[in-house]
């Protein structure tokens, strides 16, 4: 029994409340009277010392309680008091990878106006977020190919007819019409069916059908993404042979010494 009961039923019984007229017969009929309590055990002493008093006057063994032996209170529930916390704000993302600034693509193209170069800015920077072009090196080696495949962002589209490419099957060309069709479209000059086909899987538009679609600003720089990551161009950039990056990209050494020259002015502005 809790001290707490325990104390009660001590103070009705030193207020006289409890007395042999209750508890005499008890349920069972066979209860013997319960004793009288002490005279010198008042109510406001009892009502100090429950314990004893129940067990001076015998009502701990009439009432078949258990001893006066104190029962440890129970362990309090540390989450019942507890008020769940504020979870705190999460923690900012992390900075976005360093953008190319208009005034940097300037010294790296300064042979075109920088008006022109104003709206090749935000597709150009899309393009290095989504290919993980993220360092001065990768970003130097991917600019200065763009600069040459498109002479120097003036176009997005190859100036020759592309009949040079009509009926080569290494790149898909195998429907007449398909070199001209297909023919080198992006700011890194994508070229042939099977890339077109496979570029418009990668970002969800049909060059296929609509193979002008890739000379639009917004897609050339994307479609030039694709193509740096489907050639691991990152992993080729980081040995930091523009070369290497230029025969992939090229297919040879066209325009090399001009690659060179723009990798050279970008690692010395980018950051």
């Amino acid at each position: 029994m809790s001290r707490t009961r325990i104390a009660g039923v001590a103070t009705l019984a030193a207020a006289g409340l409890i007395g042999n007229a209750v508890f005499g017969p008890l349920a069972s009929g066979n209860a013997e009277p319960l004793p009288a309590a002490p005279a010198a055990l008042t109510a406001p002493a009892a009502a100090a010392a429950p314990a004893q008093f129940l067990e001076s006057t015998g009502l701990l063994k009439a009432l078949n309680l258990p001893d006066s032996t104190p029962v440890p209170a129970p362990a309090p529930n540390p989450q019942a008091s507890i008020i769940p916390a504020i979870a705190p704000p999460p923690p900012p993302p992390p900075p976005a990878p360093a953008s190319v600034t208009l005034d940097e693509l300037v010294s790296i193209v300064p042979q075109v106006s920088p008006a022109q170069l104003a709206g090749y800015v935000a597709p150009l920077n899309d393009a290095l977020a989504k290919a993980a072009i993220d360092t001065p090196v990768r970003k130097a080696a991917f600019i200065s190919q763009l600069v040459v495949e498109s002479d120097s962002f003036r176009t997005f589209e190859e100036y020759a007819s592309g009949r040079a490419y009509e009926g080569r099957s290494d790149l898909g060309n195998v429907a007449p019409g398909d070199g001209e069709r297909y023919k080198g479209r992006g700011a890194i000059q994508v070229t042939g069916r099977h890339n077109y086909e496979s570029v418009s899987n990668y970002l969800g538009i049909d060059f296929v059908a609509h193979p002008e679609l890739m000379s639009t600003p917004e897609n050339a720089f994307d479609t030039a993404a694709w193509y740096w990551q489907s050639r691991n161009l990152n992993a080729v950039s980081d040995t930091g042979s523009i070369e290497s990056v230029s025969r992939i990209v090229n297919g040879g050494t066209n325009g090399l010494s001009q690659r060179i020259d723009s990798f050279q002015r970008a690692l010395g502005v980018l950051h």
